[in-house]
């Protein structure tokens, strides 16, 4: 069942904020996923890139999985995906063999910022109207709560 503002705003219960928040992340997944098809991307695929381009860099792959909230076999897949693509690599650990660092390519930056402008756009659409306190006022909410998580 998809979110509904108005029972949002009678229901004030702590506990409906997750629930909002499950339904928003999935409902952005959705959107964004229909914007990053036209480049031959999905969502899991930008998450893993916009941790490689904004992360530390030749991240492990155990390192990067954690990051973006995957398990190991899925990150795997999705790097397999990226690797197939073109925009990114697994290199050898320069200390242990067994261990495999990932990096973006020199020609993944066209796909990074074709896939950074459409999750932008997608954000502009979804706050439009919203007063910047009231985002800011989110922000520091939801970075509160991730604190305690």
């Amino acid at each position: 069942m998809a979110f509904s503002p108005a029972a949002a705003a009678s229901d004030i219960a702590p506990e409906s904020i997750p629930l909002a928040l499950n339904d928003l992340a999935r409902g952005w997944r959705s959107r964004l996923d229909e914007r990053l098809r036209p480049l031959g991307l999905s969502c899991a695929m930008w998450a893993v890139i916009r941790r490689l381009a904004n992360g530390p860099a030749a991240q492990t792959q155990r390192e990067l999985a954690e990051a973006v909230g995957i398990e190991g076999p899925t990150l795997v897949r999705l790097l397999d995906r990226l690797e197939q693509c073109g925009i990114a690599r697994r290199v050898p650990d320069a200390d242990d063999r067994r261990i495999k660092r990932v990096e973006l390519s020199e020609q993944a930056r066209p796909s990074w910022d074709a896939s950074l402008q459409a999750g932008l756009e997608l954000s502009r659409e979804l706050t439009r109207g919203i007063a910047a306190s009231d985002l800011e006022t989110t922000r520091q909410v939801l970075v509160t709560m991730l604190a305690r998580l």
